[in-house]
């Protein structure tokens, strides 16, 4: 693969990672999910065997999910 395409797949799966954070987001703020246990839920989430990055991308995610609740709390107390 060119590393033009890296960049795109890396590129496109960044937009699509915000994308999932943003909605979570907004689904806790309405009420319409559990975003800690959420960011639990894919703390545990155990990789397929040879998928180690994507149990890291998981474990960011729910670090960057918890940081955006701590911030709306603390704006919002």
């Amino acid at each position: 693969m060119e590393a033009n395409a890296y960049e795109e797949l890396a590129g496109r799966i960044e937009g699509m990672g915000r994308a999932v954070l943003h909605i979570a987001a907004a689904l806790e703020v309405k009420g319409l999910i559990d975003g800690e246990r959420l960011s639990q839920a894919w703390r545990s989430a155990l990789p397929p065997q040879g998928f180690n990055v994507a149990s890291q991308t998981l474990q960011q995610m729910a670090g960057a999910l918890d940081d955006a609740r701590m911030h709306r709390r603390a704006h919002t107390h």
